[in-house]
C-alpha cells in the first residue's frame, strides 16, 4: 500500500451510513443522463449522477447507488417492474431458499419469513398471512421474477423509479458499519492525523472521525532485505511519524484501537526469499511480536507473493507456516492479514487457511487500473467478484474491505495513452480556467464505476479521471451491508473529504 499521490517510476464503534437516492434527472449526453444530489451541510455543491438509459422493456436497478449483479434482466410487464428475488434480495441480505418440487421460493431475513409460489400473485407468511402482488411471479430461465412492489410496499424498502434512464433506485435502511482507517505514509498536505482528529497535530477537533472509527492501521513497520524490522526512515516511507506517542495516546482517548501494520514487498523486502529461508521467517516473527507489545493488535501487510505463477505454491506454504509462528508468538493479542484478492494476478496467499489462522482478512481490493487503458482503480465488477470470490472461502464477519480514498488520472497525447497520477479524494474538486480547457464533459457519479467520472481537453491533450469523493466512499462502506462483512478500512487517512460520513440528500 503505497501513498499514489504521483506515479513513480515502479509502479467495537460503527458509525450510520445511509445514502438518499435520487431523482431529478436532466439529459448531459445521448448516452447519459443526470441526477443531482447534494451532501448534507454543503449546499454549495451538488453531486451528479450518470447513468446510461436502458432499453424497453428492460430497466437498471441499483442499491444504494451501486449496481446489482441479475442473471436476467430486470424488464417490465404489464406496467410492472419485474426482479430476480434472489439476486436483490441476497443483496438485502436475506436466505433465498428454492423447493424445486412445490416451486415455491422462501424469503428469509431476521424474524420475517416469506414464501413466494411460481404462477401465483399471492405471498404466504411464517404467521399465517397472506399477501398480494400486482403480478404473479414467474420463471424465467430458471430464475424467479417477482414485482418490484415485494420490496417496496411488504418490505418497505424505499424506491424510486426515474422514467428518463428507466432506472429503480432502491434505498436499504441505515445499519452500522465498523469502520478501520490506515494511518501511514503522512504529510503536511495529506496529514493522517488531521483527517483522523479534525485539527493540524498536535491539536484535536469534536465531532471528528475518530470518534466514529473502530481503529487504524499505525502503517509504521517496514521489513527490510535482511529480515529486520525498522520504523526509522526508509524508502518505502512506512515509517513512524513524529509525535507517534500523541497519536497512541489521543487514539486511546478516542477509543480508537492501534494495530501496528508491518509492510513488506518483493521490490523493497524480497519478501520471498525471507519466506523461505526458516530462519529469517522465525526470526521475522519473534521481531514483530515484540513490537507488537504496545499495540492492540497486528496486521501483516505482505504484498506481492505469488506474482510469479512458479513460486506460488511455495510463497503459500511459507506464508502459512510464518503465520502460524506468529500467532503462537502473540497469543491472544489479535492478528489480522492483508491480501490481495483472488481476482487478482497474485496467486501465494491461501486465503482459505489465512482465514481460519487470523482474526480478520483486509481485502485489498482495488489496485485493478491498467497503465495505458483508462480505468477506475475498484470498479464494482471486479468488487463485487472479489468479495463473493473471498466470502466463500472466508467466515464474512471476518472479510474487512479495504476501500481506496484515491483516484486514477489518465492523459492521452498524440496516440499515446498513460496514467498520470492518482489523485486523493480530498483533491478530486477539480478546478478549471478558461483558458486552458477546449472541452469538458461534466463530472458524475458513474454506478458502474463506484466513483465519479470526468473529462476534459487542453493544451496538453485529453485527460480522463476516476475520482472518488464523500459520495463515493458512501457507496463503498455501504457495500460491507450488502455482503454481510465485517466492516470497512479506508486506504488512507490524509486523502479523504471532510464530509465523508456525512449523509448524502436530494436537492429538491
Amino acid at each position: 500500500m503505497f501513498d499514489f499521490t504521483k506515479m513513480s517510476k515502479n509502479m467495537g464503534k460503527c458509525v450510520m451510513v445511509s445514502i438518499a437516492i435520487c431523482l431529478l434527472m436532466v439529459a448531459v449526453k445521448p448516452s447519459f443522463s443526470l441526477a443531482q444530489l447534494r451532501p448534507n451541510g454543503d449546499i454549495s455543491k451538488t453531486i451528479n449522477l450518470k447513468v446510461v438509459p436502458a432499453q424497453p422493456p428492460y430497466v437498471n436497478v441499483f442499491l444504494d447507488m451501486a449496481p446489482v449483479n441479475c442473471p436476467i434482466t430486470p424488464y417490465i410487464e404489464n406496467g410492472y417492474t419485474m426482479v430476480p428475488i434472489r439476486a436483490l434480495g441476497e443483496s438485502l441480505g436475506a436466505t433465498i431458499g428454492w423447493d424445486s418440487k412445490n416451486k415455491v421460493v422462501t424469503y428469509s431475513k431476521g424474524e420475517l419469513s416469506l414464501l413466494v409460489t411460481i404462477g401465483t400473485s399471492t405471498i404466504n407468511t411464517k404467521d399465517g398471512k397472506i399477501l398480494s402482488m400486482p403480478q404473479p411471479a414467474c420463471l424465467v430461465n430458471g430464475t424467479t421474477m417477482v414485482p418490484l412492489r415485494l420490496f417496496s410496499e411488504i418490505l418497505g424498502y424505499d424506491v424510486a423509479w426515474d422514467d428518463n434512464t428507466r432506472s429503480v433506485y432502491i434505498s436499504s435502511p441505515e445499519e452500522p458499519v465498523e469502520i478501520w482507517g490506515f494511518y501511514a505514509l503522512g504529510s503536511l498536505n495529506y496529514s493522517s492525523w488531521q483527517d483522523l482528529f479534525g485539527s493540524n497535530y498536535p491539536y484535536t477537533k469534536s465531532p471528528c472521525l475518530a470518534e466514529d472509527m473502530e481503529g487504524i492501521f499505525a502503517g509504521w513497520f517496514f521489513v527490510q532485505e535482511d529480515g529486520t524490522v525498522t520504523a526509522e526512515q526508509n524508502p518505502t516511507g512506512f515509517q513512524k511519524p513524529s509525535g507517534w506517542p500523541s497519536v497512541i495516546l489521543e487514539a486511546k482517548r478516542h477509543d480508537v484501537e492501534v494495530y501496528s501494520m508491518y509492510f513488506a514487498d518483493h521490490q523493497h523486502s524480497n519478501i520471498s526469499a525471507i519466506l523461505e529461508e526458516q530462519v529469517l521467517r522465525g526470526k521475522l516473527a519473534k521481531d514483530i511480536s515484540i513490537m507488537a507489545l504496545e499495540y492492540d493488535g497486528v496486521l501483516i501487510d505482505f504484498e506481492g507473493l505469488g506474482l510469479d505463477p512458479s513460486k506460488a505454491d511455495s510463497d503459500m506454504r511459507n506464508f502459512n507456516a510464518f503465520l502460524d509462528e506468529l500467532s503462537g508468538l502473540l497469543g491472544d493479542k489479535p492478528m489480522g492479514v492483508a491480501v490481495h484478492p483472488l481476482n487478482s494476478a497474485y496467486k501465494g496467499y491461501d486465503h482459505e487457511y489465512i482465514g481460519q489462522i487470523a482474526d480478520f482478512i483486509v481485502l485489498m481490493a482495488y489496485g485493478y487500473e491498467d497503465m495505458s487503458i483508462p480505468t477506475p482503480t475498484a470498479p464494482f465488477d471486479k468488487v463485487d467478484e472479489a468479495v463473493k470470490m473471498e466470502i466463500e472461502l472466508v467466515d464474512p464477519q471476518k472479510v474487512i474491505l479495504s476501500i481506496p480514498a484515491y483516484g486514477t488520472l489518465y492523459v492521452t497525447a498524440g496516440d499515446r495513452t498513460y496514467l498520470h497520477s492518482r489523485p486523493p479524494a480530498k483533491d478530486g474538486d477539480i478546478k478549471f480556467s478558461d483558458n486552458r480547457v477546449r472541452q469538458m464533459h461534466e463530472r458524475g457519479f458513474v454506478p458502474q464505476y463506484l466513483c465519479n467520472y470526468l473529462e476534459w481537453e487542453d493544451l496538453q491533450g485529453r485527460h480522463q479521471a476516476f475520482l472518488e469523493d464523500a459520495v463515493s466512499l458512501k457507496v463503498r462502506l455501504n457495500l460491507t451491508k450488502r455482503y454481510g462483512i465485517k466492516g470497512a478500512a479506508i486506504w488512507r487517512l490524509g486523502y479523504i473529504t471532510e464530509t465523508v460520513l456525512a449523509p448524502v440528500e436530494l436537492v429538491e
